[in-house]
């Protein structure tokens, strides 16, 4: 996991937004939150009462987290998955993570096993099929950024289509795909005027990607659960 930008999306339609109003929807604990950061989703959930285990990578980070779940486990997913007790959780959250790993279907095959049996898993996965990703490759340029779909710490990139299969051989079925759009609002930093340009040009953004979101989408949300799975529960549209 990178260790210098990772933040708050502050924007209701980023992944952040997105994933904590699926979890609050499902409202099945205990919840494992992969690579917990400095604990967002925990301060986002807070409130529900929800039992959350978090792991985290990043020392400092995990640190900063601890006040917000029951346990966290310190190292990456492959190296503490088996202090994770088994068939434990009903939530799984792996939020732009698994993108970090070497072997995302391995990781998620894991934790499968510490998953209940019909356990739901919300994971979010850049877009590398965006417009802008699109147009640099028209030009020849594929370069390794700071943060974004191209950050230089990704070890995998994914379409909707990639990641659903890279989902399906981990034994997954994906229920729900859904769409983000650039948090432009990260931008402005603590700039009110630039902030409020860019919140227009968000508002004007979100109908593309709702339109053409293979195309506009910044990352993709995927609700799945195993494959064994039969009857499932849909969920409410956000």
């Amino acid at each position: 996991m990178p260790d210098h930008h990772y933040s708050l999306k502050d924007d209701p339609f980023s992944s952040h937004g997105q994933i904590a109003r699926i979890v609050r929807q499902l409202n099945r604990g205990p919840v494992l939150d992969v690579g917990s950061a400095q604990g967002i989703f925990g301060r986002l959930l807070r409130d529900t009462g929800l039992t959350m285990d978090a792991v985290e990578p990043n020392p400092t980070w995990a640190q900063e987290a601890r006040p917000f779940y029951r346990t966290v486990y310190t190292g990456t997913i492959e190296a503490v998955c088996s202090s994770l007790p088994r068939q434990h959780y009903a939530t799984i959250i792996c939020g732009d993570v698994l993108e970090h790993t070497v072997d995302p279907v391995l990781v998620l095959r894991r934790l499968r096993e510490h998953a209940m049996p019909d356990a739901t898993f919300v994971i979010s996965l850049p877009n590398v099929a965006h417009v802008s990703v699109r147009m640099m490759l028209l030009f020849g340029l594929f370069p390794r950024m700071q943060r974004g779909i191209l950050d230089r710490t990704h070890l995998h990139f994914f379409t909707r289509r990639t990641a659903i299969q890279m989902l399906h051989e981990a034994g997954l079925r994906v229920e729900r795909a859904l769409a983000t759009p650039v948090p432009l609002a990260q931008l402005a930093g603590d700039n009110a005027r630039r902030r409020r340009i860019l919140n227009a040009l968000s508002s004007l953004q979100r109908p593309l990607v709702a339109l053409l979101p293979r195309l506009f989408a910044f990352q993709w949300i995927f609700v799945a659960r195993a494959d064994t799975v039969s009857a499932l529960t849909k969920l409410h549209q956000p």
